[in-house]
């Protein structure tokens, strides 16, 4: 369970003010690249998120509990918790890409995700 949610850094959105605004052009299905660059987590791994209204609608990662949100100037912040372990992640997107660092305190480990935009 552990190097599954490690992957999970990425879009996630969800009912915040400025939310709404941000592009509608952020829906749709995104694959997301992780890698670790501090701490003894799985170096690398890749995910599928898929996007609605900003928020994340689905994750090809079963058991893991998205919360954030794309504001109005296309600034991403979000966690993901899967038991007690957390993963938060944040960055920009612009267009049909994203990336920015990610960290975990509860297993000492970050590094940074990108993410291309496949339909």
């Amino acid at each position: 369970m552990r190097a599954k949610l490690l992957v999970v850094p990425f879009l996630l959105f969800s009912s915040v003010p400025g939310a709404a605004a941000a592009k509608p052009g952020n829906d749709g299905q995104w694959r997301v690249e992780v890698q670790t660059t501090v701490g003894n987590c799985p170096r690398s791994g890749e995910v599928v998120v898929t996007i609605k209204d900003n928020r994340v609608s689905g994750i090809d990662t079963q058991g893991v509990a998205p919360w954030g949100y794309i504001d109005d100037t296309n600034t991403f912040v979000g966690r993901f918790t899967i038991g007690d372990k957390i993963v938060r992640a944040n960055g920009d997107v612009k267009g049909a890409a994203a990336s920015g660092p990610w960290s975990s305190n509860t297993d000492y480990c970050g590094g940074r995700w990108t993410a291309r935009k496949v339909d």
